[in-house]
């Protein structure tokens, strides 16, 4: 029989051991990159800033990571009906993102494999990877975004990563995706 009455003792006991592994983590370095939406074709090679990704990539590495609208003259509401637009319609066969609520934070995550993941989220690499597949959708609305990205040390813990991308995901509520373990 499960001892339910314990469980509140054990939770804080593994709450004090997660909060002791994120006290001392910080990024190794930070970095971001600007991507115009109109420049991104549906089929194709991919654009040039996956190869810089993929050049600052480093093995053993984890990395946490934001996508920003930074155009001032595009609302996060005309984002948020084409993307939804494009989700609804499974535009390009594609597995969207859960969409959430307008915000000018597009999406946070995190990675082992940087350069991929950016790749899933233009819209260049599986079409069942679940990404926000921007090649597929924002062209017509040419956004300007703000991809930001924090290269952790080898030895990160993935716990620790992933209260960090928890605690991101809290402070700017993204648009699109979910929070929490795949």
């Amino acid at each position: 029989m499960t001892d339910f009455s314990t469980i509140p003792e054990k939770a804080q006991a593994r709450l004090a051991q997660i909060s002791e592994s994120v006290s001392d983590v910080v990024p190794k370095e930070t970095k971001s990159w600007k991507i115009q939406t109109n420049s991104l074709a549906e089929d194709g090679q991919g654009p040039a800033i996956i190869d810089e990704v993929k050049e600052w990539y480093e093995k053993k590495c984890l990395y946490l990571y934001t996508f920003q609208i930074t155009s001032q003259n595009v609302a996060p509401l005309a984002v948020f009906s084409a993307y939804s637009d494009a989700k609804n319609g499974k535009k390009g066969d594609r597995a969207y993102a859960r969409l959430n609520k307008e915000s000018e934070w597009l999406y946070v995550g995190s990675s082992k494999l940087i350069y991929q993941r950016l790749k899933d989220h233009l819209g260049y690499s599986s079409k069942q990877t679940y990404a926000i597949h921007l090649a597929y959708w924002a062209r017509s609305i040419d956004l300007e975004i703000k991809f930001e990205c924090a290269k952790y040390p080898p030895g990160t813990s993935k716990i620790a990563l992933q209260v960090l991308e928890d605690t991101l995901w809290e402070e700017l509520l993204p648009m699109f995706g979910r929070q929490g373990v795949r």
